[in-house]
């Protein structure tokens, strides 16, 4: 939007740019590109007196904006600020441009000072260190970020330069007019609070699932509703999230509304954060905010749970609320500040389809913190790629896989043309739906990282497969032990686990993401793309290796492709909710030794560990990781099927079903025999499990091994 028309002067631009969105009730994208003396001139023109703001960085370029760390913004969501800064040479972060844009109140602006084009081109961006792998600094990093940020912005954000007029204020009236709603609440929220009123009071296991992009009041509705309930008679309501501090906009509604309850005969009581407990007819109403893992710990007497940013919660952490709490709603950002919450939903939904086939979704699209049409959220979404997905391609199932086409992919490739922005957006659109965890900063990776490798497989100019892998290794033996380079999982986590240093100087290229469009899966593809990506860096590598959320179906792909698992995390990870699953598949001899060593060791060390580290672990996990593992062959003690008690024969079982899991995995009982025998659970929790008691529980156990043997 660089204009070239003559403009007014400063002041009466400043004026009549706040002016404007002020009545339109928008917000906008400003560019500053200049000198820094020049910047703080316009700052101090630009800002209004009497506002606040966040500069986003460690020292702050105006009096009235607080100097606030990218890291400390997720501390922040949930709150609202007039303004934000942002300044080149203090680093831009995608993640922060999309925390940001949704806390800028309606007449804001998002300021981005950025020096000439000449001087960003070739600029390291501080915040790059953490992607890097070492010895790598952000001087190696590719500048394509950069390069990215300047084309996408000149299309979408209001610029000033030192030498140009002015631009044209005109650009940010809307092209129709916004529609007004009547009331106090949007029709979207009038429909979420009829949706959760059905939940409240409807059939049980009917999950709602309430998803909307920014300022659209989403939480405000879930407070809203909260209030609604207990005016109805519910007496106890509850809302749970990743943290308190998202549900503060929920409970500041239901703050709001206290006054109104009072009139209808409501007494608040107490009222503290996280908690509002009130009084009618001497009996207690009580809102209150319950940890997770409270609620999973012990299932609390609710008459509806409400979880607000659900996508920032693991997935098998919702699947286990929704199995303990009948009636549930689940909230959250369709565009994640911390993950892809499309990405979320897809895995979402097809969970509640299969459990809950009454489950109902629900979209509000009305803004409530702005209006429609605002170009900051526009200009925010274009840059960072959160437009609606791009149209899934056409069933391939009647196409031959030869029709795919393979190829490594450079980043000047994707910053060369309209063509390869298109690409770029398939890639990170589908890296989105096929892992709820990627972030904006995703894109300013694959954008900026000078040792990686980026493969697809496409159809008709279409991507639909995307392998991301990075390389690793060559780090000197000597490396203090206390000391870790930064970045360099694998070998690293290989050398601290089996003492083994000679994996450090490996060289080896670890797969970081592996993804395939939804309706072009179980054909082969994912197979095709890997294959070619491993025989096209066989040579060059010693390993190849990659480290992801186990599960039996992903473990089993991997291992398609000759990879062999070497590490477990003893604790889940906080996001997935699963254990991390370390995999190699070797190239070089020395390669393969180190693999063939560990792999002995790793075997052993579970196999123990399912007694202690593992004894929670789902068992068909279990029998999918002993599956490809090799114990000693030892006799079956058939004692046991004719009169000796279990604990007489119990270490003997266990070291004949290590070696003969792979005949037991097919049997009805497989699970619960595992976790009796490998996993030591107490006979009541297993018979409670198959709703039979011991003696019965027994009696089916030796009817199939008496089959099996």
């Amino acid at each position: 939007m660089i204009m070239t028309q003559a403009s007014p002067d400063l002041k009466n631009w400043s004026q009549q740019l706040h002016n404007t969105l002020t009545f339109h009730r928008h917000r906008a994208c400003l560019v500053l590109s200049g000198e820094l003396s020049w910047q703080q001139q316009m700052l101090n023109t630009v800002i209004q007196p009497d506002t606040k703001g966040l500069f986003i960085g460690s020292h702050s370029l105006h009096l009235q904006a607080e100097a606030t760390h990218p890291k400390q913004l997720k501390l922040l969501l949930g709150q609202e600020t007039d303004f934000a800064i942002f300044r080149a040479e203090e680093g831009i972060e995608a993640d922060a441009l999309g925390i940001v844009s949704g806390m800028i109140r309606a007449g804001g602006l998002c300021i981005i000072c950025l020096p000439d084009q000449a001087t960003f081109k070739n600029l390291p961006n501080p915040l790059l260190k953490h992607f890097l792998n070492f010895p790598l600094t952000p001087k190696d990093s590719l500048k394509g970020f950069n390069h990215y940020l300047w084309q996408q912005l000149q299309h979408t954000a209001l610029w000033c330069t030192p030498h140009n007029p002015l631009p044209d204020l005109s650009v940010l009236k809307p092209a129709t007019d916004s529609l007004e709603w009547q009331g106090d609440k949007t029709p979207d929220q009038v429909m979420a609070l009829d949706a959760i009123h059905h939940v409240a009071y409807g059939h049980r296991k009917r999950p709602l699932v309430l998803t909307a992009d920014r300022g659209r009041g989403k939480s405000t509705a879930l407070g809203l509703a909260c209030v609604e309930l207990i005016r109805s008679g519910k007496k106890h309501i509850t809302l749970t999230a990743a943290r308190l501090t998202q549900v503060q906009m929920a409970f500041r509604a239901i703050e709001e509304q206290i006054d109104a309850l009072t009139y209808n005969g409501f007494e608040c009581i107490e009222k503290r954060p996280g908690l509002v407990v009130f009084e009618h007819n001497n009996q207690p109403y009580r809102i209150e905010f319950k940890a997770p893992d409270d609620l999973i710990a012990k299932t609390n007497v609710t008459d509806i749970l409400l979880i607000d940013e659900s996508a920032h919660l693991p997935l098998p952490m919702l699947k286990q609320l929704l199995q303990q709490y009948s009636r549930t709603v689940l909230a959250t950002t369709q565009q994640g500040y911390e993950g892809s919450g499309r990405g979320f939903q897809l895995k979402l939904s097809h969970y509640l389809t299969q459990h809950y086939p009454g489950w109902k979704p629900l979209q509000m699209k009305t803004p409530i913190r702005w209006h429609a049409q605002d170009p900051l959220e526009k200009s925010v979404n274009q840059l960072l790629l959160l437009e609606e997905a791009l149209p899934e391609v056409k069933s391939h199932q009647s196409s031959p896989i030869e029709a795919c086409q393979i190829e490594r992919c450079s980043v000047l490739e994707l910053l060369d043309s309209s063509k390869g922005k298109t690409r770029l957006k398939q890639i990170f659109q589908l890296l989105t739906q096929a892992h709820y965890q990627t972030r904006p900063n995703d894109l300013m990776q694959i954008l900026e990282v000078p040792n990686q490798q980026l493969w697809v497989a496409q159809v008709s100019g279409q991507i639909i497969g995307v392998v991301l892998a990075v390389e690793e290794g060559l780090l000197p033996q000597d490396l203090g032990e206390n000391r870790r380079a930064q970045g360099h999982l694998f070998p690293q986590l290989m050398a601290k686990n089996t003492a083994e240093r000679s994996w450090l100087a490996l060289k080896t290229l670890r797969i970081q993401r592996i993804a395939v469009q939804l309706n072009a899966q179980q054909q082969g593809i994912g197979s095709q793309l890997l294959n070619e990506f491993l025989q096209a860096n066989q040579a060059d590598y010693d390993c190849v290796t990659t480290s992801y959320g186990a599960t039996p179906e992903l473990i089993q792909f991997w291992r398609k492709h000759q990879f062999v698992p070497l590490h477990l995390g003893l604790k889940r990870d906080k996001a997935s909710g699963m254990h991390s699953l370390a995999m190699c598949r070797p190239f070089s001899a020395t390669a393969k030794a180190l693999t063939d060593s560990t792999l002995a060791a790793f075997q052993n060390q579970f196999a123990w560990n399912l007694t202690e580290s593992f004894k929670g672990l789902e068992s068909a996990l279990v029998i999918t990781l002993l599956q490809g593992c090799d114990f000693p062959i030892v006799s079956f003690p058939k004692g046991y099927l004719q009169q000796q008690p279990y604990e007489v024969v119990a270490y003997q079982l266990r070291q004949w079903t290590l070696a003969h899991i792979n005949h037991l995995a097919t049997q009805p009982l497989a699970e619960s025999w595992v976790e009796k025998v490998l996993q030591t659970h107490p006979w009541q929790q297993v018979c409670l499990k198959e709703s039979l008691n011991r003696k019965a529980l027994e009696f089916e156990f030796k009817a199939w091994l008496k089959a099996h043997l």
